[in-house]
């Protein structure tokens, strides 16, 4: 966002140029906050869904975050102290708070809560593990930990004083989201951290996002950035730039859409950059996300079928959410607006303020709504969105907030099963639940209870269970146990799934990397799959050949590339497994006769080899002479052939 200050008198004028005399009319209306009811007849929802109240203030004040735990329980994240006038006075001051909220009567509205840990200051999210979570506040992360059952924290202990150290609020780490891989992950942060035992490790990653921050059925990586709605990462974590030598052009950080386009129902003056010409239309609706945050996937039975893996995305400067249904083509994803012109959810309640989303155990997509006038942090805040909000009055009240939940129009909220209480054997068969929540849950749960004795089951559900996502999350939890061993993994290269075959060759090759005898016994097997493997296999071998022998990587790589080597991901792939032996590959290439045919996917990667030895000064002194020698070679040798 934007830190520069216009003076008012200018701002004006540009809003003059730009709007309509209905916008100017507008220039004076206030927005008064409304009550909870009131506030849900402004909405505008999708047909065939309704939204109803969980938890309205005092109960909960400027709420940014939630998460469940095992027993269904809403945690919640109130950030109190986050711009309490329009000066952002007492930020410092620790207000904050973390409540858990319970429905103990069923109805699907809150009513009971209790306060797990307050006097923090401008908490953002919290991670939750076994009897405690990770909290993220006051500019580090901290263990907590409650010892005697009560839902209130005794401990607090600080894990981490490197994390949120950017200190402004709207570009800090924030999500500590616990994904597939056992690893809790950020938006805003290169830093992921993981429980083995009872001790936590810390480890860097690639940069993601600005706010918010998801996982889809495979465990990709979901986020975005306040102007643009959609990014993932195509591959896991950190594989893709691990070559020194070598950028890679795609594959974190993917843009799903170039769409950016969003459709409000109320005129929207009191935006950061509203008196520059497009941002508003001509009736003073914002065009483009300005504020997007907290890309939300759909990982439910709960909603009609072609809601499954859909992505929705707050937008609280223009108060509304938008929802996105997300196709693979290959080992890529690609998203559209299935409605251009009507978003998902909407309000005419300037206050709404979606900043987050969560799918709960229910099914229901639950909307965090900060519900207040300010909503851009004073850093950031130009003198014309100043004066907009003292005008409109929308710099009081505070301290309000809203937790909203969006189920099908003929759906009442559904028990939740309390899987602290399921024995580990029949949270094995969580594993294969229709809902992500459940066979996330319950894999955490597995692992932090870490019982041998369902090995077995595990690996049974690994490789005769026609469910594909069951098995996933089975390996994954082998894996968190350390149970995931090279025999066993080995076989798992057979499975029919290449979900499960990506996964299984991600945990061998760290084992290959460690042991040389099962590099060997792993390239072998590479190299028979890459004969007949899937895109998606193929695109994991790319990025496990680091771990093989330069022999093998050689041959692997060769095989990957010759049939998909006008992907551009794979090439970026293959160039992750070269670091310090691209000559080597180089020479290679040169002696394999299905490269003599110098087309333009051959010419691409001998250009990203060429760049990466010269990134290196290998051989010779003279970038570009070795650049260009090295191609002069090749063309005369293709030439000759």
């Amino acid at each position: 966002m934007s830190s520069i200050r216009l003076p008012s008198i200018v701002g004006l004028m540009l809003l003059v140029f730009a709007c309509t005399s209905t916008q100017k009319e507008d220039l004076n209306a206030i927005s008064p906050p409304l009550s909870p009811a009131e506030e849900q007849a402004t909405f505008q929802l999708e047909p065939g869904f309704k939204i109803q109240l969980v938890a309205a203030e005092p109960m909960v004040q400027e709420p940014v975050s939630i998460q469940f735990d095992e027993d269904g329980r809403m945690w919640v994240i109130e950030m109190r102290g986050y711009m309490v006038d329009i000066e952002g006075n007492d930020e410092d001051q620790p207000i904050g708070r973390i409540s858990i909220l319970e429905d103990q009567d069923g109805d699907g509205e809150m009513d009971k809560s209790t306060v797990y840990l307050d006097s923090l200051v401008m908490p953002r999210s919290i991670g939750l593990f076994k009897g405690g979570a990770l909290v993220a506040e006051n500019n580090a992360l901290w263990i907590t930990e409650d010892l005697d059952g009560d839902l209130k924290a005794d401990t607090k202990i600080l894990l981490d004083a490197t994390y949120s150290q950017n200190g402004v609020v709207e570009h800090t780490d924030n999500g500590l989201l616990r994904t597939v891989d056992n690893w809790y992950y950020s938006a805003k942060s290169r830093l992921r951290y993981r429980l083995k035992g009872d001790e936590w490790i810390r480890d860097s990653t690639e940069f993601r996002g600005q706010w918010g921050i998801s996982q889809d059925d495979k465990g990709r990586l979901i986020y975005n950035y306040n102007w643009s709605q959609l990014h993932g990462d195509l591959v896991p974590p950190n594989y893709l730039f691990t070559n020194p030598n070598h950028t890679p052009s795609t594959g974190i950080d993917y843009g799903l859409t170039i769409d950016r386009r969003v459709y409000p129902i109320r005129p929207n003056l009191a935006v950061n950059r509203g008196y520059i010409p497009g941002t508003l239309d001509q009736e003073g609706r914002l065009l483009e996300f300005t504020s997007a945050c907290a890309p939300t996937v759909y990982r439910s039975a709960l909603f009609p079928q072609e809601y499954l893996g859909n992505i929705f995305v707050m937008e609280n400067a223009g108060n509304l959410v938008k929802r996105n249904v997300v196709k693979e083509n290959g080992n890529y994803l690609e998203a559209q607006d299935p409605n251009p012109g009507r978003e998902f959810l909407a309000s005419t309640d300037e206050r709404f303020r979606p900043v987050n989303g969560y799918v709960g155990p229910d099914g229901a997509l639950y909307i965090v709504d900060m519900y207040r006038g300010i909503i851009q942090h004073l850093d950031y805040m130009t003198e014309y969105l100043r004066e907009q909000t003292i005008q409109r009055k929308l710099d009081a009240p505070v301290h309000m907030g809203r937790i909203w939940r969006i189920v099908p129009a003929d759906t009442d909220p559904k028990t939740v099963e309390k899987l602290s209480s399921k024995s580990d054997s029949e949270l094995v068969a969580y594993l294969g639940h229709s809902d992500g929540w459940y066979r996330d849950m319950a894999q955490r749960l597995l692992v932090e209870n870490n019982d041998k004795s369902q090995v077995p089951a595990l690996k049974e559900m690994v490789l005769n269970s026609s469910n594909e996502l069951g098995p996933f999350h089975a390996l994954w939890t082998l894996e968190g146990m350390g149970q995931a061993d090279e025999g066993f993994l080995l076989e798992v290269l057979d499975h029919e799934s290449e979900l499960i075959q990506s996964a299984a060759l991600r945990m061998l090759d760290k084992l290959a990397k460690e042991e040389e005898g099962i590099s060997r016994r792993l390239g072998e097997k590479m190299m028979e799959m890459s004969k007949n493997a899937g895109k998606s296999t193929d695109l994991q071998m790319a990025l496990s050949a680091y771990a093989l022998s330069d022999q093998d990587a050689r041959q692997v790589l060769l095989e990957v590339l010759y049939k998909q080597g006008e992907d551009a991901l794979i090439r970026d792939a293959a160039m992750s497994s070269l670091t310090n032996r691209e000559y080597d590959f180089l020479q290679a290439i040169w002696k394999d006769a299905t490269w003599n045919d110098l087309n333009p996917a051959h010419e691409i990667f001998l250009e990203m080899l060429t760049a990466s030895i010269v990134k290196k000064q290998i051989k010779m002194k003279s970038k570009g002479f070795w650049h260009w020698w090295i191609y002069l070679n090749w063309a005369g040798k293709n030439k000759q052939s």
